[in-house]
This record gives structure tokens, C-alpha cells and sequence, in this order.
């Protein structure tokens, strides 16, 4: 692995870890999340918020999994006649969502709705799972995008793919804060640890490498 890999995820790993430790030290991070909740409580009203909340779908698994990748996954199987197009997004969302449920469960936090920042007792804000989906399953979608529609591979390369699923997770954790439906320190923690996964995810090659010895390759797997 290159040295500027380690040494960006080195750099996600202190980021995650500062922003930990500032909110059980109730640090100025915590006090800035009470800032932006009271600024955006007050201001992002009417056609703000409706902006907003609908830029946090990009992070909402429900909407992403049962819109999205179902059918998408469906009509892909069919295509490349195989099951991994399914088994794929499938995989993902499963081991995705045991990630987060693990990973809330370290620091029970509430939500800036309930208009109380309480640790310890109740709650799953911390850190934002829908920041981190807005980063994994919309690259997946485009994954199978390309699956179903091959000649989409020319014009939206790989790196777009992935340079597109950076973009969203961003933008999905930028929606969350301004929406007031994460603190933002819920969501700076994803945002540095949803690049990191997106790119293990990547680099695994879910859709193009063989999942086992003598699996059946068409062309560029599975795409035929």
C-alpha cells in the first residue's frame, strides 16, 4: 500500500477520533453542534428545508435500497445471468447496516429534534449512518447502472463512479446538518470514515473479480 494511502487514512482515523473525544469531553465541536442546531432550527424553514430533506435521500437506505438498487439488481441479474448483481448490493446493505448498528450502539446519542444533546441513555445519532450511505450504496447504484446499460461505461468511467459517490456522501452529510436531522459532529465523523470505506469497497471489485476459482467470466464480468 502507498505511503499517501496510510497517510490518508491515518488522517480519518485522527479526525474520527478528535471528534469522539470532543463530544464526551463536551468540547467546542459539541458547543458548535448546538450553534448550528439553534441557526438552522430558526432559519431553514419553507423551501429551505424541503431543499434540504430531499438531499438527505441520498442516504436513506429504505429510499435507496427499495427505489434503486432493487430493480436495478433485478434487471442486472438478467442481463449478465447470474445471481451477483443481486448478492452484491444485497451483501453491502447487510454488512453495512451491522456496521452502523455497532458502531451507534458505543455512544447512545439523541437527535437535534428532540431539542436535548443527551450521551449514554438513549438514542443512535452518533455517529450519522445516512452520511455513510450516501457514500456506499449510491456507488453501488451506479455499479449496476453500468451492469444494466454496459455502454454507460465509456461515458461514466470508474473514477467518475467513484468521484460521484464521494460527491453525494458529502453532499448527504452537508443536507443532514442543515436539515437539522444530525449534529453536525454525527456527521463529520462519517465523512471521514465514508471515503475509507468507499474506497475498501472499490478496490474489492465486487462486481468485475471472480468470487471464487473457476467462477464463470463473461467479458468484463458480469457484464455482457
Amino acid at each position: 500500500m502507498r505511503r499517501r494511502t496510510w497517510g490518508w487514512y491515518a488522517l480519518a482515523v485522527a479526525v474520527m477520533a478528535g471528534v469522539t473525544a470532543d463530544v464526551l469531553a463536551d468540547g467546542p465541536l459539541r458547543r458548535l453542534d448546538w450553534t448550528i442546531h439553534a441557526f438552522c432550527d430558526a432559519h431553514v424553514r419553507g423551501a429551505r428545508f424541503s431543499a434540504a430533506h430531499a438531499l438527505t435521500q441520498f442516504g436513506q437506505r429504505g429510499v435507496i435500497a427499495g427505489f434503486v438498487l432493487l430493480p436495478l439488481a433485478v434487471l442486472g441479474a438478467v442481463r449478465a445471468r447470474s445471481a451477483r448483481p443481486v448478492l452484491v448490493p444485497v451483501a453491502v446493505v447487510a454488512l453495512l447496516s451491522l456496521l452502523q448498528a455497532g458502531v451507534k450502539s458505543v455512544i447512545p446519542r439523541t437527535y437535534p429534534s428532540g431539542g436535548v444533546d443527551v450521551l449514554w441513555k438513549h438514542g443512535d445519532a452518533y455517529p450519522s449512518g445516512h452520511t455513510l450511505n450516501g457514500f456506499l450504496l449510491v456507488w453501488v447504484g451506479l455499479e449496476l447502472l453500468v451492469v444494466v446499460v454496459p455502454a454507460l461505461d465509456r461515458r461514466l468511467t470508474a473514477r467518475g463512479r467513484r468521484d460521484f459517490a464521494l460527491a453525494t456522501g458529502f453532499l448527504t452529510g452537508a443536507a443532514l446538518t442543515v436539515a437539522d436531522e444530525h449534529w453536525l459532529t454525527d456527521v463529520l465523523f462519517s465523512l471521514a470514515l465514508g471515503p475509507v470505506l468507499l474506497a475498501w469497497l472499490v478496490a474489492a471489485e465486487p462486481f468485475t473479480r471472480r468470487l471464487w476459482a473457476g467462477e464463470p467470466v463473461r467479458g468484463r464480468y458480469p457484464r455482457i
